[in-house]
């Protein structure tokens, strides 16, 4: 049976003491705002979700005990409302849930005043904030199933799926019901399909281990818990199949901040090809912070990491630092699952689409970014071209995604998240606002992935050496026997055609269609491959073949690899490296 850290009862507000468990489940009735404000900070009530609850709650009960003091009037009815709000609202400083719901609360003040009839009562009022919190708290239970069943479908696609890990506690102790992380582990139970959670102990105040498993204990999954210093060797040994847990607050990038040790965890994950998930309502965003460099993060008492159960076990001359929380950068997260959805990376683009209700991208367009952005600045590096010139690109065929270079970007200040996404036709998609337009030859790209449904990736370098041979307008055979990847025989020549044109586009995806690579007259020279890695190859042998041509030119006579024997190279070829 899932427990409910905070609920009402005939009009009053009760709270499971959370510092008591798992030895004694007791039971608080909070009466007073101060009371909750004390509930809050002692961890009596925790978890973003739950704390947004517990203090609108908390709004509700000062105002009510205003009114029955006789101080509250309906004149004074706002400011009381934000007063309130202030003093609940310096409880905790990291958990954006707390700020969120107090200032809703001073929403609704001000609304309900504004469209108050003459002789309204503070009463009146006061019952309106009450109703408020009613509609908060069942929101609550409809955003955590969802972001459940989201997160669930995710864990099923994972191949073999037994168990996740997890650290701190955001089950259902955390929010009203449910919880974020462990919502995913409660559907897959009534979902009937086999579900085991791992729960770090989280020091130093044992959320994981007082907690997490106690509540999923109680609720019939298998739970292990281990010390925080042992997720890398339960991943090592393959144990589990994901990482899930929950959030205090995210940035607009996607940082995350959440319970401290969490980061650890996202770096282990990574390190074993583990996705790390991270799940909370979209109200736990805080769309105003840039990154998770402007997170505040709370500083707790130093005697909860110099004892541990009552007894001293760190000297007085030593010195403690005790963090509340850490920031998991958004690089280390696969997705964040909400109640609107999932949003995959890039995170400041997709959960901004989430929050306006838009749709988002429906995988990890990061990869495909870095992927090109990787390609792009090799390509400079290693002499392929300058600038800003030539262009990379990258699809992924299931989501109709292309990640293409920008136009007028220096490779050597281009970052990930200047990479354009774009529809495989070359159309913009609903909630993606690129930062810069797409490289003027998407059209050739989207043109020779059409053509090519076996390629994902295409490099069109501005190479000296395949520059100059597409210039003279001689053909390029094959001179060395690596160039047997590229074509069947001489490397293809596309005539001039003016950049950026659909000409250029549709003679380019022509003479692609049975070779790998080709010259473009006056303009370089175009790769096209299944991964990144072999187009990037491909660019490389191709102005290795060019420039061992023009060498041997000045040498003497150039002896190419006879073409039948090139045809039989490029057949042979094909499964290279594979």
């Amino acid at each position: 049976m899932l427990p409910k850290p905070i609920w009402l009862e005939n009009g009053k507000v009760f709270l499971i003491d959370q510092t008591k468990l798992p030895g004694e489940l007791c039971q608080l009735e909070i009466t007073t705002a101060e009371q909750m404000w004390d509930a809050i900070k002692r961890l009596v009530v925790r978890g973003a979700p739950a704390i947004g609850l517990a203090a609108a709650f908390g709004v509700w009960l000062g105002a009510a005990r205003r009114l029955e003091a006789g101080t509250l009037t309906a004149d004074n009815f706002t400011a009381a409302v934000e007063e309130i709000s202030a003093y609940l609202d310096t409880a905790r400083p990291t958990a954006v849930n707390l700020h969120w719901a107090v200032t809703r609360m001073q929403d609704v003040a001000v609304a309900q005043c504004a469209a108050a009839e003459d002789g309204i009562t503070a009463a009146k009022l006061v019952q309106g904030l009450y109703l408020e919190c009613q509609r908060m708290l069942e929101e609550d239970i409809a955003a955590c199933k969802a972001m459940g069943e989201y997160g669930a479908d995710l864990l099923q696609n994972i191949p073999n799926f037994q168990a996740m890990l997890t650290h701190c506690n955001a089950g259902a102790l955390a929010t009203s019901m449910y919880g974020t992380a462990l919502a995913p582990a409660y559907i897959l139970q009534e979902r009937q399909h086999p579900v085991a959670v791992y729960s770090d102990e989280t020091r130093p105040l044992l959320q994981g281990a007082r907690l997490t498993a106690w509540e999923l204990s109680q609720s019939g999954i298998p739970v292990t818990t281990i010390c925080d210093n042992m997720a890398g060797v339960v991943m090592a040994q393959q144990k589990v199949q994901a990482v899930v847990v929950g959030a205090d607050r995210i940035a607009a990038n996607g940082d995350t901040a959440n319970k401290i040790g969490t980061y650890t965890v996202a770096v282990l994950a990574k390190e074993h090809g583990i996705p790390f998930y991270v799940v909370a309502p979209l109200s736990t965003v805080d769309f105003s912070l840039r990154d998770g460099s402007l997170i505040p993060i709370e500083q707790r008492k130093e005697e909860e990491i110099r004892q541990f159960n009552g007894r001293q076990t760190v000297p007085d001359g030593a010195m403690v630092f005790n963090p509340a929380f850490d920031v998991t950068p958004e690089r280390y997260i696969t997705a964040i699952i909400t109640e609107k959805g999932v949003a995959y990376p890039p995170f400041a683009q997709n959960l901004e689409a989430l929050r306006r209700g838009q749709p988002a991208l429906q995988c990890d367009a990061r990869s495909l970014q870095q992927q090109v952005l990787t390609a792009a600045q090799n390509m400079a590096k290693d002499g392929l071209s300058s600038g800003s010139f030539g262009n990379v690109s990258m699809v992924d065929r299931e989501h109709d995604l292309l990640a293409i270079t920008p136009s007028g970007v220096l490779y050597d200040q281009m970052k990930a998240e200047d990479i354009c996404i774009v529809h495989m036709d070359g159309s913009e998609i609903a909630g993606v606002r690129n930062g810069y337009k797409p490289s003027s030859e998407l059209p050739m790209h989207c043109a020779i992935y059409q053509a090519r449904p076996d390629c994902s990736a295409i490099v069109h370098t501005h190479a000296a050496y395949c520059t100059a041979y597409g210039a003279s307008g001689q053909a390029l055979g094959a001179v060395i026997s690596e160039m047997g990847m590229l074509a069947p025989g001489a490397i293809p020549l596309v005539p001039y055609c003016p950049p950026g044109s659909e000409e250029l586009a549709q003679q380019a995806a022509d003479v692609l269609r049975e070779a790998n690579g080709c010259l473009l007259a006056n303009h370089g020279a175009v790769t096209v491959a299944d991964t990144m890695a072999r187009a990037y190859m491909l660019a490389q042998i191709l102005e290795d073949g060019a420039r061992t041509a023009c060498l041997a030119r000045q040498i003497g006579r150039v002896r190419e690899i006879p073409v039948k024997e090139s045809a039989i190279l490029f057949e042979k070829m094909k499964q290279y490296g594979r």
